[in-house]
């Protein structure tokens, strides 16, 4: 009995300890950390915007990445002339360049101070990226979206890497969806289309398109790559057996042999024959399994 009562005593004080150990721990947590004077928050860690080189087709990314990145950091840009120097600095290359070294002399003259400073606009710097996408954006994007999606190819793509460009010209392009459905179908490589059209009851959405048109894809480049593993493992079954050792042989001498005569009537089979077609890019003269 007196063990046990021991034991009790020393439960309990260990009961306590851990108690006590956890209201310290609650205290410091509701502690909050002491603020240094002067300093502001950094704001979370975000990749600054590609260097710009005037394109077209990177124009409207670039003005996104600007934005993004001031609306994370908005501590780093207290004023406009700050934002605005700040992304002219990434414009380095090419007609971007040009365009910056115009707007620093454009800076110091009063229409500047005019449409810029004195602007009413709730953030004048997007009087900015206004002035770089009418100098270097695309001034018709859903034409341009149309001339990509109707002639768009699958090639040598894969399934699932077709699907996601196609989605993004069609929805720019504004097309419907009986259209989206037509124009998918003829950028599939010849194979493609003919194993989805085989498949009984045909989707009726381009969203049932993509997965159909996924799944064959997947299913196709599976059985090559299990076809591969068949193929290795076999060989390297062969290995292992012992070869006999080579030793000439005599060959007995034969008379040489005259080609026998065609017909000429004969159907020329061969010459009627059109190229092999490769599954996996949908270009001629070669097979899947050599592509």
């Amino acid at each position: 009995l007196a063990q046990i009562q021991q034991l009790m005593n020393s439960v309990a004080a260990l009961q306590n300890t851990i108690h006590q150990q956890n209201a310290v721990i609650q205290q410091l947590q509701n502690q909050a950390a002491p603020a240094v004077p002067g300093s502001t928050p950094r704001g979370p860690k975000m990749a600054t915007p590609p260097i710009y080189d005037g394109a077209m087709t990177t124009c409207e990314g670039f003005i996104n990445s600007c934005r993004l990145y001031m609306s994370a950091k908005p501590q780093e840009f207290p004023t406009l002339q700050v934002k605005i120097t700040w992304v002219l600095g990434f414009m380095q290359n090419g007609m971007a360049q040009m365009f910056r070294d115009y707007f620093l002399t454009y800076m110091n003259t009063p229409d500047y101070q005019t449409q810029y400073v004195q602007s009413t606009e709730s953030d004048p710097i997007e009087l900015l990226y206004r002035d770089i996408y009418k100098a270097f954006g695309d001034p018709n994007k859903q034409a341009t979206a149309i001339q990509e999606m109707t002639t768009i190819k699958q090639g040598s793509k894969s399934g699932e890497e077709h699907v996601q460009l196609f989605k993004q010209c069609y929805m720019r392009s504004g097309y419907g969806e009986v259209a989206g459905i037509h124009e998918f179908k003829r950028s599939l490589n010849t194979p493609l289309l003919d194993k989805c059209m085989a498949v009984p009851d045909l989707p009726t959405t381009l969203d049932k398109w993509y997965e159909l048109v996924i799944r064959l894809d997947r299913q196709w480049r599976q059985a090559v790559a299990e076809r591969k593993i068949f193929a290795a493992r076999g060989g390297s079954g062969t290995g292992t057996q012992t070869t006999p050792v080579n030793r000439p042989q005599q060959t007995p001498w034969r008379p040489p042999s005259q080609p026998a005569p065609r017909d000429p009537n004969a159907m020329q089979v061969d010459r009627n024959r059109g190229p092999i077609r490769c599954y996996n890019c949908g270009q001629t003269g070669h097979m899947a399994r050599a592509c």
